[in-house]
């Protein structure tokens, strides 16, 4: 051999390489779009469950929040009739202000097990688990012959 010609037995075995580097390259690219579109759409089924249980959450939490204040609003006012031997009633604002309280707390209540009823009755990554649960189902089935 002369100066600057090359082995064709090491030319085959470069270009081998080569090609099994690329298919290999072009496999892992693939790999990682698919994985990135199943993270995507897990991510997308998460954000609507848990983004409605935490909108829940807050809304109950508000409303609870709301109905402690007037709750004690309500008891200061009934404290006040009962230190200047006033009569109590529902049309004093007082009675209203301990009416809407009950009807505060009620709603925060309702919420929050609403919140917590929603994210047991609706699975997360239900699409991902047919999909493992086909994968599964196809191995088994290229594993028998």
């Amino acid at each position: 051999m002369g100066f600057g010609q090359k082995n064709s037995s090491s030319d085959d075995s470069s270009s081998g390489l080569k090609e099994e580097l690329g298919a290999f390259v072009d496999k892992a690219s693939a790999h990682t779009r698919v994985r990135a579109e199943l993270f995507m759409i897990e991510a997308k089924e998460a954000a609507e469950i848990y983004g409605y249980r935490l909108y829940l959450s807050v809304i109950g939490a508000v409303s609870f929040t709301i109905g402690y204040s007037l709750f004690l609003v309500g008891v200061i006012g009934l404290l006040g009739f009962f230190l200047d031997g006033s009569s109590f009633s529902l049309k004093n604002w007082a009675g209203v202000t301990l009416s809407i309280a009950l009807l505060h707390l009620i709603l925060g209540a309702i919420l929050f097990k609403k919140s917590k009823k929603f994210s047991k009755d609706s699975p997360i990554f239900e699409y991902t688990r047919n999909e493992f649960k086909k994968d599964q189902q196809w191995t088994r089935q290229k594993k028998k012959p």
